[in-house]
């Protein structure tokens, strides 16, 4: 009897101990606990949010936007008519329906979805989609194949669009080995469309642009290391695309004059 009293008062002994050490650890952990759920509900809070934004972006792009891929100019035919299909460069459109005089809702999502990749949200002057069809004259690039849509910045529809990029919420950029932000990244595809005297289509294949199936597209991530080596030597913005290529997709290494010059090794 008495060595089982002892058992039991060594086993009672042994679970307030493991109690104890139980309740320390939950005091210590309850900070992270905490923190844990709330950033949580943070995280919830914000995927929300962005998805209500997102809403509200489609909805403008479908009403106010969209309308203008369809609009026949008196001196340029409609963007739908080059660029539905896959065949006008990076901008992608969905071929409208036999019969259909606009995109159904299934069409419209993927719409929506390709032109976003082309604008960087907040800033007009650096998406591709607004300056690519702008006249040189007004700010936009210097060739377009299908002419130059807008003449100035006082457009309406240029207008229209460049008041969605600026109310346009983050947009998530995939793939990025290089460059560090999508933050800049127009930024950088325009000087590089500008440099080259291409279209987006040289190196992505459009509407996936995070698709590396097109070898040129690591050729330029190459280039861009070896860019960034430069100016850390020579010195910041020394060294750019243009300094080679001059509005050539291959750089010009060769004097056109005198072809057999010699240049150290």
């Amino acid at each position: 009897m008495t060595m089982c009293n002892t058992h039991i008062a060594r086993t009672s002994s042994r679970s307030r101990m493991r109690l104890q050490i139980y309740l320390r650890v939950m005091r210590l952990l309850q900070p992270v606990v905490l923190s844990l759920l709330c950033l949580t509900n943070f995280v919830f809070l914000t995927d929300a949010m962005y998805a209500q934004s997102n809403d509200a972006d489609y909805g403008v792009f479908k009403e106010r936007i969209q309308p203008i891929f369809l609009k026949t100019r008196s001196t340029h035919g409609r963007c739908v008519t080059c660029h539905a299909g896959g065949n006008g460069g990076g901008f992608v459109l969905q071929p409208l329906s036999p019969g259909a005089v606009t995109w159904d809702e299934e069409q419209t999502r993927k719409n929506y979805l390709e032109v976003s990749q082309l604008v960087s949200p907040g800033k007009p002057e650096s998406s591709q989609l607004l300056m690519h069809p702008l006249a040189p004259e007004a700010g936009g690039d210097v060739f377009h194949s299908g002419g130059h849509q807008f003449s100035s910045q006082a457009d309406p529809d240029w207008q229209a669009l460049a008041a969605w990029v600026r109310q346009k919420g983050r947009w998530e950029y995939k793939n990025l080995k290089v460059l560090s932000s999508g933050e800049s990244l127009l930024d950088v595809m325009r000087t590089f469309n500008l440099s080259l005297r291409e279209e987006c289509n040289f190196c992505h294949t459009p509407p996936d642009f995070a698709s590396d199936a097109r070898p040129m597209k690591n050729v330029a991530r190459e280039m861009m290391k070896m860019t960034s080596d430069l100016n850390a030597k020579l010195g910041n913005g020394t060294v750019t695309c243009y300094t080679c290529h001059r509005g050539d997709e291959r750089p010009k290494t060769v004097h056109p004059r005198f072809p057999n010059l010699k240049y150290p090794n």
